[in-house]
């Protein structure tokens, strides 16, 4: 169990950091990185990319506590039938 706990802290932990990583980007593409005119809004490739970035984390992050609480659940169900 320790082993796999640590495996799901370590993907929580890869996840936050790639986020940590794309968040800078996401502020610029929220900022000042859009060029907007009549038709089209273009964002520049360095802040798409960051946006990116962010996502896969948040997705890392987010696969990390689902696992985490599925294991977590399973546990109790099965401690309470022992």
């Amino acid at each position: 169990m320790g082993m796999r706990l640590r495996s799901i802290r370590l993907w929580a932990s890869i996840g936050v950091l790639v986020i940590a990583a794309g968040m800078p980007y996401c502020a610029a593409a929220v900022g000042w990185a859009a060029i907007q005119d009549e038709t089209t809004i273009t964002v520049r490739a360095d802040v798409a990319f960051g946006v990116l970035v962010s996502w896969i984390g948040w997705t890392i992050l987010a696969i990390a506590g689902a696992v985490w609480s599925w294991r977590s659940w399973r546990g109790r169900r099965e401690a309470v039938r022992a």
